[in-house]
């Protein structure tokens, strides 16, 4: 078990706070310095709650009708959507907000069932992840939502390593400045693997895989 870990609150509300593992890690797209868990902000009701809160400063103005929610973020999107529709005088004041998560198919691209289609094709939507590192899996969900005919609105995330997708800004609750330091390497280039030093673990969307 990794014990060399930092707590780290955000800014904005010092009461969500992420563990972070300096190390040497993989994720299928990248190799990264630090892990970061998401167990807490995305498991605690107390923290997601928090969590909801935060995102909704920036889209109570968006006009939304569904999220998707990706990397086990569903929690965090049904509170969000509560929040957003729950206020007097928001935009989404009343309305219905659709949480939806796509499949994976076996060429690894999302779809959507033809029940949930009806949520994406003509609908305003929000795309919300747990961690934005090169922005690969976030393309992928882009181009998923314009396949199936999406307006997409707006983006959001625990953690964001970029500011802006293909014209849409980035709103995540932590930023690499947070860490203090936070590099990701293709795995060609990575110097620590030129240095010789063995993997820590992987990761994947689920959590940590010591190695």
């Amino acid at each position: 078990m990794l014990t060399n870990y930092v707590t780290v609150p955000a800014k904005g509300n010092r009461r969500i706070k992420l563990t972070i593992y300096p190390g040497h890690y993989a994720t299928s797209h990248a190799h990264v310095d630090n892990y970061i868990s998401m167990t807490e902000v995305r498991t605690s009701s107390t923290m997601t709650a928090e969590t909801a809160d935060e995102l909704a400063k920036v889209f109570k103005y968006m006009q939304i009708d569904t999220i998707i929610c990706l990397e086990y973020t569903q929690n965090i999107g049904a509170m969000l959507a509560n929040v957003l529709t729950s206020g007097r005088r928001e935009v989404n004041s009343g309305n219905d907000i659709h949480i939806i998560t796509p499949s994976i198919n076996s060429n690894n691209q999302l779809t959507f069932t033809s029940d949930t289609q009806p949520f994406v094709t003509g609908r305003n939507v929000l795309i919300l992840l747990s961690t934005i590192s090169t922005g690969r899996s976030l393309s992928r969900a882009q181009e998923c939502v314009g396949y199936y005919g999406g307006k997409l609105v707006g983006i959001g995330a625990i953690f964001s390593a970029i500011d802006e997708s293909d014209g849409i800004p980035v709103h995540s609750i932590f930023q690499p400045s947070d860490l203090g330091s936070y590099n990701n390497y293709h795995s060609n280039e990575c110097p620590y693997c030129k240095a010789g030093r063995k993997l820590d673990g992987f990761i994947t969307t689920g959590g940590l895989t010591e190695l």
